[in-house]
């Protein structure tokens, strides 16, 4: 197969699962609470062990301006989440702004997704694969609920589209995408980071401590094994 049909294939798969997830399972599945956090966990042993050595390789020729990206990726959110939470109930212009920011953050967010994949689907199918479920994992179950409740089915078809376009848009510039796959990289790690340590509080509903760790265990073993591969 293909890193051009993989990609496709791959970036399809994660814009359906958007789409469905957001507009008709996404309540169940926010009260998953075991899925969540064992989702959580898998995002944190892919970040750690995977993310942050790809991009430290890569500092190695860029320099460590890439980290700048991990922790723009983590404060703009970090931003945009207060703002919105804080206008939560207002019907206001200024809830309207800032909930018109948070949807672009994220369809840019998943654009960036799919333009990334498509770089790991020329590494190979492990490598593609590795990086593949916990973004499919974090859609899936919504680790950072967005309830954007979009009135316009258009605008819903549109914004779960975003992995697609960003992998279409990959695949006709490999090498733009290439030189910039060290940036790419921090901004989503950081943008990561943000939402499995914001998930992954401690608190009496929220977290299930088990199936947090039996999350990083098992993708810990995967990723392990993915580096006898190499």
């Amino acid at each position: 197969m293909t890193f051009h049909v993989l990609s496709l294939i791959l970036a399809g798969i994660l814009s359906f699962a958007d789409y469905i997830t957001e507009n008709i399972f996404s309540k169940k599945l926010r009260k998953n609470q075991k899925l969540i956090s064992f989702a959580a966990g898998v995002a944190v042993s892919y970040i750690i062990l995977s993310l942050l050595p790809e991009i430290s390789s890569y500092s190695l020729i860029d320099g460590k301006k890439l980290f700048l990206f991990v922790l723009f990726g983590f404060a703009s959110l970090n931003l945009i989440e207060q703002y919105m939470y804080r206008e939560i109930g207002k019907l206001t212009s200024s809830f309207r702004y800032h909930r018109i920011i948070h949807i672009i953050y994220y369809f840019i967010y998943n654009f960036f997704i799919g333009l990334v994949l498509v770089t790991f689907a020329l590494k190979g199918m492990i490598q593609v694969l590795i990086f593949f479920v916990p973004f499919l994992l974090y859609i899936i179950v919504e680790l950072l609920p967005q309830e954007f409740e979009f009135r316009n089915s258009t605008f819903k078809i549109f914004y779960s589209l975003a992995p697609l376009f960003g992998a279409i848009i990959g695949i006709n510039s490999i090498e733009f995408i290439g030189s910039a796959f060290g940036e790419l990289i921090s901004f989503i790690s950081g943008t990561l980071l943000y939402i499995v340590i914001r998930e992954s509080l401690p608190s009496d509903e929220a977290e299930k401590p088990l199936y947090f760790i039996i999350g990083i265990l098992s993708y810990t073993l995967i990723i392990y094994m993915s580096w006898n591969f190499a």
